[in-house]
């Protein structure tokens, strides 16, 4: 009988024990699981909110006339832009929206990612910087050391405000007072390599686009 009896309150015991490590292990993964969706959530509001990035082409060029050169600029700009799912903005050139529209069967196949561009409202003819294009940031191979940042502080600006980045064209690139008033500076190398026009404005976007799906895993929609 007491035999019995100790068999009966150990099985109680061990049956009490099991109850409370389970209890604990549900507890666990309710925890675990908890965790997951809230990284799940601050994730997707991170995406959710990432602001557009604009590439603003700074006619360096002739201020009075419209030339073949600020046509090309546009053309190369166009299908970079649109496939890396930023803005393009022209500042300072001596055109209207006319002008645009004329050219858009005189580029190419560019002409196509201009149109679409315009369409979805994410082009711009612009006089001077405008508050709406967020932080200005200057694309120079030479930034001053209190402006620098990297392509991933871009990403990282991108998830607080939109951001604009001025690139100057032709050989004299952005002038001082353009530098000046530029907030950042990104040296898209890294390395403080001078690139071309053409080149410039297809790798910025490309870099920062990277970046981008590197975080978060998605491109900008």
């Amino acid at each position: 009988m007491l035999f019995a009896t100790t068999n009966f309150l150990f099985l109680m015991l061990f049956l009490y024990f099991y109850y409370l490590i389970m209890k604990v292990s549900m507890l666990l993964i309710i925890y675990v699981i908890f965790c997951f969706l809230l990284i799940l959530k601050v994730i997707f509001m991170q995406k959710k909110s990432l602001k557009r990035m604009t590439l603003i082409l700074y006619n360096s060029y002739d201020k009075n006339r419209w030339h073949e050169a600020h046509k090309r600029a546009i053309a190369r700009a166009a299908p970079i832009c649109y496939a890396f799912d930023c803005n393009l903005a022209i500042m300072e050139f001596p055109c209207k929206k006319e002008d645009i529209l004329s050219i858009e069967t005189t580029i190419g196949n560019s002409g196509e990612y201009l149109h679409k561009l315009i369409e979805k409202n994410r082009f711009l003819i612009i006089d001077k910087y405008l508050p709406q294009l967020g932080i200005p940031i200057v694309a120079t191979s030479k930034p001053d050391k209190k402006k620098a940042i990297t392509p991933m502080d871009v990403v990282n600006l991108l998830t607080k405000k939109p951001c604009g980045i001025l690139v100057g064209l032709g050989r004299h690139g952005l002038p001082k007072d353009i530098v000046k008033m530029g907030e950042y500076h990104l040296d898209i190398t890294g390395k403080g390599v001078s690139l071309e026009t053409c080149t410039a404005i297809a790798t910025i976007p490309a870099v920062i686009s990277t970046y981008i799906n590197a975080k978060f895993g998605y491109q900008q929609q």
